[in-house]
């Protein structure tokens, strides 16, 4: 008897061990979770079904852009209807927590990102989870050119040129993770003054700021000649058998980190972590590429990327000041002072 009980102790510990060492343990968690969700419809629909099934949730996904889900957890600040902010831009994400709209949560498997992102997040304090990375690019359809005449662009600054009148469109910044990212680069990049001067240049050649990086239908079918946003946008597209192709430009390859957090006040925390732990690991972050026809490139270093997608060891990433930009005062103050140099379309006539 007494050696039965040691037996029993020892494997009841082994077994407490093995569920504390791995995080994504908890077989049928049950009960509820409601996911806002700022990555492509399919991506949403297939990852928050997969939790739901892997882990007996009832779990259901609200879809809206970036801007738009920082407006809502915003608005029900004190009264949040959803409990995760799954996808997006880094930067609403830094910003939702500078406000005090996040709850502080580290899960194990940040341990599995990238190497070069892991300073970054010791300077996340624990609010926010780096899934995947997206660079940004310039999107054109060639078929489009060649019936204008014009030569394929290879940098930011060679949208500026008159040839290129009516031809762009790319997503508004106020409401638009991927629109923040270009302006964010192009600060980065060239300094303030310089780049607000593209940007009113700029303005005399777009035809459209759309509302979300992923409106490329337009480009597709040649109503537009250029499009900004990140680069497996046009991957997806052209695997429509659309005349797209993404150009990294020539300036360095401007890129953002998408992200995943838990709203404060949520009502169901103890889902939120474990779609936090889901988020993180290899196999949820497959699931965009082998799903659905989303090609983001995974953070975790175990997860296999796309063969579409770019090679992260071989892009010319911009070194990105992601706390400054993700900053709520900055960045209000970047998009004032965008708004006041570009105006909008219907707002201000272009010469």
């Amino acid at each position: 008897m007494q050696h039965s009980l040691k037996t029993s102790l020892k494997y009841t510990a082994l077994c407490t061990a093995l569920v504390a060492m791995n995080p994504l343990s908890h077989a049928y968690a049950e009960g509820k979770l409601t996911v806002y969700c700022s990555v492509q419809n399919t991506t949403c629909e297939k990852v928050t079904q997969a939790f739901a099934k892997k882990y007996n949730v009832d779990a259901k996904f609200i879809r809206d852009s970036t801007g738009i889900v920082l407006g809502k957890i915003k608005a029900e600040k004190k009264n949040p209807q959803a409990d995760v902010w799954y996808g997006g831009t880094l930067e609403p994400h830094l910003q939702a927590a500078d406000q005090g709209l996040l709850e502080p949560y580290r899960s194990p498997l940040q341990a599995d990102v990238m190497p070069q992102f892991q300073p970054l997040m010791t300077k996340l304090n624990h609010h926010i989870s780096i899934v995947y990375l997206m660079e940004l690019a310039i999107g054109v359809n060639t078929e489009k050119l060649a019936k204008l005449g014009i030569q394929t662009p290879k940098c930011f600054a060679d949208l500026r040129d008159p040839a290129f009148h009516d031809q762009v469109q790319y997503p508004d910044p106020r409401v638009s993770g991927t629109g923040y990212s270009f302006l964010s680069t192009l600060v980065q990049l060239w300094g303030e003054e310089k780049a607000f001067d593209y940007f009113q240049k700029l303005h005399r050649n777009v035809t459209q700021y759309t509302k979300s990086g992923l409106a490329t239908n337009r480009l597709s079918t040649g109503e537009v000649a250029i499009d900004i946003s990140f680069m497996h946008s046009y991957v997806r597209e052209k695997d429509k058998g659309a005349p797209v192709k993404g150009i990294l430009p020539c300036e360095g390859a401007g890129y953002t980190l998408g992200a995943a957090s838990i709203i404060k006040g949520a009502r169901n925390p103890d889902n939120a972590k474990l779609f936090i732990d889901w988020v993180m690991s290899p196999e949820a972050q497959e699931i965009p590429w082998r799903q659905g026809d989303s090609y983001q490139i995974p953070t975790n270093i175990h997860a296999q990327p796309s063969p579409k997608a770019s090679d992260p060891t071989k892009l010319k990433l911009i070194d990105i000041d992601f706390i400054r930009f993700g900053s709520d005062k900055e960045s209000k103050r970047l998009l004032e002072k965008w708004f006041e140099v570009t105006k909008t379309q219907s707002d201000t006539p272009k010469n």
